[in-house]
């Protein structure tokens, strides 16, 4: 019972500290409309302020009769990140149902697609949305994407030590020696290099409160938008450096935060070499080859086909115009970039750069052993690190994962469509959709929308929250049961 009490304190530590900032927004624009008289928009704002105060004074009450208990064991930790990853979006589901009266599992995948960093959307009507909503949305990705221990470390003072441990489960990777102060410099480069990102974005031609909202969901690899035709809306008005200023954002996001920190120190010679940068750029430089020989040959928009597929690679999902009419050698490539994903301790999804180069390593390290004498021992590196058998195993098994799982996804999202009688998406497109809620991108061919069955969204929704979490609640699922199996009674 205790260790019970210790995981739902340490979710409502977690939750608070998102509806913190969700309660300062509320009083921003609340404010912000009734100075402007916008009757329709301060009411909304005014159901999402009431919400918001509901869900603090129902996380404030559960952290305090729960405050005794803390977290120990490494179970305790990952069983508290998998539901913090579904109590999150459920708080923001009752934010969206208040204000905006959507459908309960519309709001849940609106809330999922956000704080996972995915961007799928089944809001049609955003130009008519308040910014109130529309910068929540943002937030949500924002907040999702670093990750919300680290967030709640950097904006409750009194978080225990024992959920800064989690950190551990939901990163593992540090910037310094303790977790407390990576939790402090990540939280310092997120918000530089977006307010970085929202310098570019306005002097291409956004408003500033647009240009914010979109250097948020850039820079989290997220790409929610505030306009029905995503970026789009500002590049077919003739804003054209709008692309490589969203391009910029999303290159960025999608980085390792190391290399982040070299790039902030002007560490440029350090930021060249590292593995994931090199491995990002050279993968990049195959795919745009592709890219570019599939736009001369079927006659296609070169720029809007290279723009899409970095913002499939980099899996933050801006979107300019219909992808649903590339042929279908386009979209295989733009799949293929968003399975491989970007780096590892970024805020992109996919299977990452590390895991890609080690697989490929792999099949070299394996001809090597063949066509060598048995008596030469090969070492395996990468740059200077050398790669135990543990670490293949695990990264062979994890793509393996990847793929079963997005076959299976790809498969039932297809037989719903069917057996709905959509009938006009090919098994590409349900393979296309299935591996952008895996990979959390965002981008389209058009099935995601507020009339897709139940069953497809719940498909989707699955897909989002295995993905953010790289399938951590199915090796916690297995590892359960096995060591269940195995314990004696």
């Amino acid at each position: 019972m205790n260790r019970v009490r210790a995981v739902i304190f340490a979710i409502a530590q977690i939750n608070l500290a998102v509806m913190l900032m969700a309660f300062v927004i509320g009083i921003v624009f609340s404010t912000y409309y009734r100075l402007l008289n916008d009757v329709k928009s301060f009411l909304i704002s005014i159901k999402y302020l009431i919400s918001v105060l509901i869900l603090l004074f129902l996380w404030s009450f559960v952290a305090y009769i729960n405050r005794k208990y803390t977290l120990e064991s490494t179970v305790e930790l990952m069983i508290t990140t998998c539901l913090t990853w579904l109590t999150v979006p459920l708080s923001s589901t009752i934010i969206y149902v208040m204000a905006l009266g959507l459908d309960p599992l519309n709001a849940f995948f609106e809330s999922t697609s956000g704080f996972t960093g995915t961007g799928l959307s089944i809001l049609a009507d955003l130009d008519s949305l308040p910014y109130v909503i529309l910068t929540w949305r943002a937030l949500t990705q924002w907040l999702g994407e670093l990750g919300t221990v680290v967030i709640a470390g950097a904006i409750l003072p009194f978080i225990h030590p024992s959920l800064i441990r989690m950190y551990t489960i939901e990163r593992g990777h540090r910037l310094a020696s303790t977790i407390r102060r990576t939790i402090q410099d990540l939280f310092a480069i997120y918000i530089v290099f977006t307010l970085l990102g929202f310098l570019l974005l306005f002097m291409s031609g956004m408003e500033p409160l647009d240009a914010l909202i979109h250097s948020m969901t850039g820079i989290a690899t997220g790409g929610m938008s505030s306009k029905a035709q995503n970026i789009g809306y500002w590049y077919f008005q003739g804003a054209q450096m709008i692309l490589p200023a969203s391009l910029v954002v999303m290159i960025l996001g999608a980085q390792n935060f190391r290399d982040l920190y070299l790039l902030l120190k002007m560490r440029l010679k350090e930021f060249a070499k590292s593995l994931e940068v090199q491995g990002f750029f050279t993968i990049l430089l195959l795919l745009l080859t592709l890219t570019i020989a599939l736009t001369k040959l079927f006659r296609l928009d070169t720029v809007l086909a290279i723009y899409h597929l970095i913002s499939g690679y980099t899996t933050t999902g801006f979107q300019v115009g219909n992808i649903s009419t590339y042929p279908d050698a386009l979209k295989t490539i733009i799949i293929l970039a968003m399975i491989i994903g970007g780096a590892t301790f970024s805020t992109a999804g996919g299977i990452k750069i590390r895991r890609i180069v080690i697989a490929l390593k792999v099949i070299v390290w394996d001809i090597q052993r063949v066509v060598m004498p048995k008596n030469i021992i090969v070492v395996r590196r990468l740059g200077r690190e050398v790669i135990d058998e543990a670490s293949v195993d695990s990264t062979m098994s994890y793509i393996m994962l990847y793929a079963i799982t997005l076959l299976l996804l790809s498969v039932g999202l297809h037989l719903m469509l069917i057996t709905s009688n959509l009938t006009n998406y090919s098994f590409l497109d349900s393979v296309f959709e299935a591996t952008s809620a895996l990979s959390c991108v965002g981008l389209s061919v058009g099935i995601t929308s507020a009339s897709l069955p139940p069953t497809a969204k719940i498909i989707l929704i699955t897909a989002m929250y295995l993905g953010r979490l790289e399938f951590l609640p199915l090796y916690l699922s297995i590892g359960l049961y096995y060591m269940k199996k195995k314990l004696p009674g």
